[in-house]
This record gives C-alpha cells, sequence and structure tokens, in this order.
C-alpha cells in the first residue's frame, strides 16, 4: 500500500475540521465520506464559535458519498475511517469497521462505559487493523516535555498532583445546540465525558489510573441539564501520592493550572508556561535531615523552553497513516481509551452514589447506574430526553 485511502464517518463541526486538513497529510487520501443527514454531503457548514480552526472545505465530487456508513465499509473504497459521530455510536461503528479489516481512529471518548471500551478493545484484538484515539492533546510538545520530565526522573517520584481544568466554559445555548447534549439518554454524561477526556487521558498517561477515588459530582448545578457540570475529585495513585482533579463547564474566566509537586521539586503548567522549582535536595531528604525547623530555602525556578511546534488533530491522524504504512509507533493507541473512560466513570459513581469507590470500577455496578440515571430522566425529565432510534428514523424516507 503506497497511499492509505481513507473514509470519514459524521460530517458535524469535529468531522468537518478532519475534513478540512485532508489535503495537508502525506500518503493518504479521503475517498469516502458519510453522514445520516444528506444534505451535509452537498453543503459543509460550521458555527462561527467553534473551537477549532478549519480551512478549506469544498466537497470534492470525486470523493464517494454516504448516508450509510456499513454501506461506506463494504465500498472497497476505504482502507481506514476516522469515527466522528456522536460517542453513543463509537463501539458499533469501530467494531463494524474491525470486522471488515478495517482500521480506526476513534473521536474521544471511545465509549460512554468501561464495559463497551473493554469490548472495542476484543474486537480489535481480532482484527489485524491499526486503531487509534483522538487523543490529540498528546501531539503538544508541552504535554510531552511533561511526560518526558516524569519518566525520565527529573521530577522525582510523585508527592501530590492538583489539576484545575476549568475553562471549559459553555453556554445554555451551546447545550441547546444539539437535543443529544446535556443528557443521559443521548449524550451519557457531561462535562466528563464531553469535556475533560483530553485531559482525563493526559492524567493517566502522565500518572496512571488511581488506585480509588472520592468525587463530589453536581448535575444539572448551573446548566438546564441533567448531566454533570460541575465535578471534584480527590484520589490516591498507585505510589501513594494524592491528586485532586477540579473541573466544570460553568466558570469563566477559567483556570488551567497543573501543579506536580514530586521528590525533586514542583512542576507547574499554566498559561502556556510550564516552570520548575527545583529543591536543592530530595524533599524528603530535607524533610527528615533538615535542622531548620522552619526550612524555607527558595528553590532554583527555571523555566522549561518548549519547542513551539504545530499540533492537533492532524498530526494524529498523520501517526496513523505512518503506523499503518508501518513506518511509526501510535501516538495514541486506541486499546488506551478505556482508560480515560474508566476514570470518568469512577467519578461519576464516586460522586452520585457517595462513596469512594475502587478504579475500575465494576462494569455491572456502573451499567446499573447509567440505567437508573437514564429512567429517571425519562420519568422525571421528560423534555430532556433524546430518542436516538427516532432521530436516525427522521432521515429515513
Amino acid at each position: 500500500m503506497k497511499k492509505v485511502r481513507c473514509g470519514l464517518i459524521g460530517l458535524g463541526n469535529i468531522g468537518i475540521h478532519h475534513f478540512s486538513y485532508f489535503p495537508e497529510l502525506e500518503d493518504a487520501e479521503l475517498t469516502a465520506i458519510c453522514d445520516i443527514d444528506p444534505a451535509k454531503l452537498k453543503e459543509l457548514k460550521v458555527p462561527k464559535d467553534f473551537d477549532h480552526a478549519t480551512g478549506a472545505t469544498r466537497l470534492d465530487e470525486k470523493i464517494a458519498k454516504y448516508t450509510d456508513y456499513r454501506a461506506m465499509l463494504d465500498s472497497g473504497k476505504v482502507d481506514a475511517v476516522i469515527i466522528a459521530v456522536p460517542h453513543y455510536f463509537h463501539p458499533e461503528m469501530a467494531k463494524e469497521a474491525f470486522r471488515r479489516g478495517i482500521h480506526v481512529i476513534c473521536e474521544k471518548p471511545v465509549a460512554i462505559t468501561g464495559r463497551e471500551a473493554r469490548e472495542m478493545n476484543a474486537a480489535h484484538a481480532n482484527s489485524n487493523v491499526v486503531y487509534a484515539a483522538m487523543f490529540q492533546m498528546r501531539t503538544d510538545p508541552t504535554y510531552i516535555k511533561i511526560k518526558e520530565m516524569l519518566s525520565d526522573g527529573t521530577l522525582g517520584e510523585v508527592r501530590r498532583v492538583s489539576w484545575i481544568i476549568t475553562n471549559w466554559f459553555r453556554t445554555q445555548a451551546y447545550y441547546d445546540s444539539g437535543g443529544w447534549r446535556g443528557n443521559w439518554t443521548g449524550e451519557g454524561g457531561g462535562v466528563l465525558m464531553n469535556q475533560c477526556p483530553h485531559n482525563l487521558d493526559l492524567f493517566q498517561w502522565f500518572f496512571g489510573l488511581p488506585k480509588r477515588l472520592n468525587a463530589l459530582v453536581y448535575l444539572g448545578k448551573w446548566h438546564d441539564i441533567t448531566v454533570e457540570d460541575d465535578v471534584s475529585v480527590l484520589m490516591e495513585l498507585a505510589n501513594g501520592a494524592t491528586a485532586s482533579f477540579i473541573t466544570t463547564t460553568a466558570d469563566t474566566p477559567g483556570t488551567n493550572r497543573l501543579e506536580i509537586a514530586a521528590e525533586n521539586g514542583k512542576l507547574v503548567l499554566e498559561g502556556g508556561r510550564l516552570t520548575f522549582f527545583k529543591t536543592e535536595d530530595s524533599v524528603q531528604r530535607i524533610l527528615e535531615q533538615s535542622d531548620k525547623g522552619f526550612y524555607s530555602a527558595s528553590p532554583e525556578v527555571i523555566e522549561i523552553p518548549v519547542e513551539a511546534r504545530a499540533h492537533g488533530h492532524r498530526f494524529v491522524t498523520q501517526n496513523v497513516i505512518n503506523a499503518i504504512l508501518g513506518k511509526e509507533a501510535l501516538i495514541a493507541p486506541g486499546t488506551e481509551g478505556p482508560n480515560s473512560v474508566e476514570l470518568a466513570n469512577a467519578m461519576l459513581l464516586s460522586g452520585i452514589r457517595g462513596r469512594t469507590v475502587e478504579v475500575p470500577v465494576c462494569e455491572d455496578e456502573f451499567d446499573e447506574l447509567l440505567e437508573e440515571l437514564r429512567r429517571d430522566e425519562r420519568q422525571n425529565a421528560p423534555d430532556k430526553v433524546f430518542d436516538w432510534k427516532a432521530y436516525l428514523d427522521s432521515f429515513k424516507g
């Protein structure tokens, strides 16, 4: 194979963004697009306030067009697909592609529940194809540098982590823009399921999954929605370190501050600046051996240089193309997708049940909780219920 023929499933906001960068890719060609709405196959429209810059969106007549993704998969026109539809459909579509020997790039989150994500991995294990998750933040040079400093011993063992990620502000108009948003029947979750999968992926990429956690989860605290829009979590990591994670879609101006207290000092990322406050000795040695009861030596303040280079969705897609052609390893293997899903599931279960939970949580227990939330929504907030079957049927002749 000299050039990978790609199909794009879903022409919503993020799907159009994927469409726009294909001319910049090497060894790849967009040969097919698919959306259940025939109107989107004629004209691509992106909201003016969409937070990803979108370039050329002219529809080339040579690109095959489908309203049924299975027809696209069966067409013989694609070697790989990008799944850019609401995450409710990710597991089904990925498994159908795996069955046909078609490579998959799946948007985040790969699934709503840990069970579905694990089943996707099982289906992939028998497919012999490349499977990637669209965790494009792993291509950001700042996060790459943090990962490097954690891995090469620069920071030493992690003692405490704090991540305040409240710059995911969304208005009520955002939730009202799509009937599937902001409810359990359509979206399956709120800020943890839609906005934070990238942060949850980076968290587990840096520190691994926690052993246990305790969360405060508020449903529709600030917005007229039934899912979570305000979350605060305290976690215990595998090495005994503690970590806090705070997020909401209701703060403006919001904050994005990651602070890692480690054996050799403290690393802080905020406002695009990465700063290392390096102690003169190991923190634990200072604690145990210093004769100064009120130790206050100033650390060495080191601004960590980060190479300014382009990153994002296009670079994950290019990486997958290269992996298919045997040129490099995957940046974001889809098989790691369940980790962020399991972390979100654990936070929801802990917050809604009001107790500490082990990670990963029991799949049966989370499935029971999700069904309970959907049932309650149908009974007590019927105006918020979204019926995917009725939505799909509305496009049938």
